[in-house]
C-alpha cells in the first residue's frame, strides 16, 4: 500500500491544501483516495471507490509541470515511454 503523504508530496502546496480542505471538510480519510486526476485549467478529479469527487480548482499548466517533475525526479526523459502509454505509477519511496 502507497502512503497517501508520498504522492500529495509530489503536488504543490496549495493543490495539497485544496485536497487536504476536502477532506477535512467531509470528514473523509484520505487512505481511501484511488486516483487523483489533473488537467490544464480544469477541476482536480479524485476518485474514491465509485465515487468521483470534483474539487473546484483548476490546475495551471505550471502546475502540470511541477507535478510531472516531481513525479519523474526532474527527469522527464527517463519515463518518456510510460508516460506517452499512460502507464506510469507512483512506486513506493522508502
Amino acid at each position: 500500500m502507497i502512503n497517501i503523504n508520498n504522492i500529495l508530496r509530489c503536488f504543490p502546496n496549495n493543490v495539497v491544501r485544496k485536497i487536504d480542505e476536502y477532506f477535512i471538510k467531509n470528514n473523509i480519510n484520505l487512505n481511501y483516495l484511488e486516483e487523483i486526476r489533473v488537467r490544464v485549467n480544469r477541476p482536480i478529479i479524485m476518485k474514491l471507490g465509485q465515487a468521483e469527487i470534483i474539487i473546484e480548482y483548476n490546475i495551471t499548466s505550471e502546475e502540470i509541470l511541477e507535478i510531472l517533475q516531481q513525479i519523474c525526479d526532474n527527469s522527464i526523459y527517463s519515463y518518456q515511454n510510460q508516460i506517452v502509454n499512460r502507464l506510469y505509477y507512483l512506486k513506493r519511496r522508502t
